[in-house]
């Protein structure tokens, strides 16, 4: 009789308490799947402990610099102008061709100004286009200065800050006609392009 009594009394208090036990058998199973992913979890990453900023990737920098020169000649007016799509008459020869540079009006011994930081790569002499310098900048683009006067106020190898005078305007054989003025040209690694967009508006 004791016997029936305890196994009814057990059957009574599971049929009472059926739902607070199935509440309790699934709590502990969520919290063993927990603890259980969370061992894996330390394991595959060799037992560290994982941060917060290991979850999340790191965003990349970005080189943000934007080039903008200054006018190579102040206040400098455009003789003529950057042509890579249209032929424009070369006054010396007479011929039509194309002009990638632009011609700054320049009396003799006018200031010639780095358009933008960078190194002096090259400092050339030639007969028909005055002293010549080259300039590299960020971004693998190059300032070529040409019709310069034969003093320049760099060397090879220079560091020059935008603005700082490197020489001045002198003369020269292969626009002669063009009277003295600065021929700018501008490289984008071994491409000549156009150097008008990189202008501020006031050194335009």
């Amino acid at each position: 009789m004791r016997g029936n009594n305890f196994i009814r009394k057990i059957k009574h208090f599971f049929k009472r308490n059926s739902y607070a036990l199935a509440v309790s058998v699934c709590v502990v199973l969520a919290l063993t799947l927990i603890s259980f992913t969370a061992i894996n979890y330390v394991n595959e990453e060799g037992g560290k402990t994982v941060n917060q900023e290991d979850i999340i990737p790191t965003v990349p920098t970005v080189n943000d610099e934007v080039i903008m020169f200054v006018s190579p000649i102040k206040d400098g007016e455009i003789a003529k102008e950057y042509a890579e799509d249209h032929l424009l008459e070369d006054n010396t020869t007479g011929i039509w061709q194309t002009h990638q540079a632009v011609d700054y009006k320049a009396s003799e011994g006018t200031k010639v100004l780095a358009v933008y930081d960078g190194k002096v790569e090259k400092i050339e002499h030639s007969m028909m286009d005055g002293l010549i310098i080259t300039i590299s900048h960020s971004k693998n683009l190059k300032s070529v200065y040409k019709c310069l006067s034969d003093e320049a106020l760099v060397s090879e190898g220079d560091t020059v800050k935008k603005g700082q005078e490197i020489g001045t305007v002198g003369s020269n054989l292969t626009e002669k006609a063009d009277g003295t003025h600065l021929h700018f040209e501008l490289y984008e690694g071994d491409k000549l392009v156009d150097p008008t967009p990189y202008f501020a508006e006031e050194g335009k």
